[in-house]
């Protein structure tokens, strides 16, 4: 039997929208708009998608409802969610009345922004086609311009865009890109934007991993049956957002949302420590032979290497008011080891090119300037460097992708020693200056480099066992 509802999808409103309706957002945002439709509120949400997968039939099918299984192997628990009350894709998108969308969301991940690497500013390449033909877009940013000159148009109301990827910054990003595509594109437009858009800057977290055949299957025999647009995540949840609105808003805090005047303290605490931990995995775990982040968090030589570097992160932050910094990798820890979440590391991998540099070379330049060592942060960075380019599926199909995976590769298959591939790779402009700069952390990636790339994944587990055990008894 399928979990019930306790509200009529039919009696919600379209007053929300979200851009990339994929798995992580049907399992957190909607999350939270359910919440509130079962206290009473009457905010549904139009989903669009503008690249595939195209969802728009099942959801259809499904009458709007889907299945969200929560599970850490202690506690399940099966919820019924029917505020995504409509769901569009790139042919029916353009269709989408916005003129009673007050509040909007997005995830597109970092490369749909259209943004040249590491800075706020739009690549006009990437929207070439939708600046030859601005009413007809194709891209999110281009998308969102249009619907936005045809509110200013139509004298719209103040709408907020809410970006929730996780990348830093993310509310200066869409705000930067959309700026500047509109004054290329629309020119009237951006001066409405400023007096009747707000992009607030928000920070999410929920491990949800790609369906598999087995999740889909719990996921079957848990909920009462197949579902199409159903998911499987942990319990845990957090959704904090900027405190800038430009007009109505959905009380989210009544779900458990923190609305804050500084995001930036919890923003840089889950880049640091929690997907920094998975991005180091992604590195380290496959090395050593892992597929997942289960796999990777439940190697007892890995958790130990995990503590090092989660006091090391650490060390790099201010603690979010109401926080504690130890016991939130504690709980990172825990999250990546819980036995019914199986995230594959080729997955978290992919594009590390774009999250490596807020996650891991931030906080070692960081160190670096107080004068505090950040091999851990080296480590992870040698293992991008031998392991980008390399497309091979995992034994379930996943592959890693990575823009800049082409380039590491002729990269390394030129690099003549480790010593000149370190200064090479840390000389791209994706990472600090500092760091190609800094002897010492050009020696500790060229160390790693050269152990990394010698032994087999058993060899290097026993490397990393060495490197913790020197540290635990210094």
């Amino acid at each position: 039997m399928k979990p019930a509802l306790t509200y009529t999808p039919g009696a919600l409103r379209p007053r929300a929208a979200h851009l990339g309706v994929g798995a992580f957002h049907r399992a957190h945002q909607q999350s939270y708009y359910d919440d509130l439709a079962r206290a009473g509120g009457d905010w549904g949400v139009v989903g669009i998608n503008l690249t595939p997968p195209d969802l728009a039939a099942a959801h259809a099918a499904q009458d709007g409802i889907y299945a969200v299984l929560t599970d850490d192997g202690q506690t399940r628990a099966c919820r019924g969610i029917g505020t995504l009350i409509g769901l569009h894709d790139a042919r029916s998108a353009p269709d989408v009345d916005w003129s009673g969308i007050d509040f909007a969301t997005l995830t597109i991940t970092e490369k749909g922004y259209c943004h040249r690497s590491g800075s706020f500013e739009l690549d006009p390449a990437a929207v070439a086609a939708d600046l030859a033909a601005p009413e007809a877009p194709v891209t999110a940013i281009g998308y969102l311009a249009w619907m936005l000159e045809r509110r200013r148009r139509a004298g719209g109301e103040p709408i907020t865009l809410a970006s929730c990827d996780n990348v830093a910054d993310n509310g200066r990003l869409l705000g930067g890109v959309l700026r500047d595509y509109a004054a290329r594109a629309f020119p009237g437009l951006p001066d409405w934007i400023d007096r009747n858009v707000a992009f607030p800057t928000s920070m999410v977290d929920r491990i949800v991993p790609a369906m598999s055949a087995s999740s889909r299957a719990r996921l079957e025999a848990a909920c009462g049956g197949p579902d199409a647009l159903g998911v499987v995540a942990e319990p845990f949840r957090q959704w904090v957002i900027e405190n800038r609105f430009a007009g109505p808003r959905p009380a989210l805090e009544r779900a458990g949302v923190q609305i804050v005047d500084d995001l930036a303290p919890h923003e840089h605490m889950k880049h640091r420590l929690l997907n920094g931990l998975q991005s180091a995995y992604a590195e380290l775990g496959r090395l050593c032979g892992h597929e997942s982040s289960h796999d990777a968090a439940t190697d007892p030589v890995l958790s130990d290497w995990a503590g090092l570097f989660l006091r090391a992160q650490a060390e790099t932050l201010a603690c979010p008011e109401g926080e504690d910094l130890t016991a939130y990798g504690r709980t990172s820890l825990a999250r990546l080891q819980n036995p019914t979440i199986h995230h594959p590391l080729n997955q978290i991998a992919s594009d590390a090119s774009f999250k490596l540099p807020q996650r891991i070379a931030a906080p070692a330049a960081e160190r670096l300037a107080r004068g505090a060592p950040a091999e851990l942060q080296a480590m992870v960075l040698a293992g991008w460097a031998l392991q980008a380019g390399d497309t091979r599926p995992d034994s379930t199909g996943v592959p890693t992708r990575d823009p800049m995976g082409e380039e590491m590769s002729r990269r390394r298959a030129a690099a003549r020693d480790a010593a000149g591939f370190a200064r090479e790779v840390l000389g791209l402009p994706l990472w600090p200056a500092r760091l190609g700069q800094d002897a010492g952390f050009v020696a500790d990636m060229a160390r790693w480099l050269r152990a990394f790339a010698q032994g087999d994944p058993r060899q290097r587990r026993a490397q990393i066992d060495d490197f913790v055990r020197e540290r635990a008894n210094a």
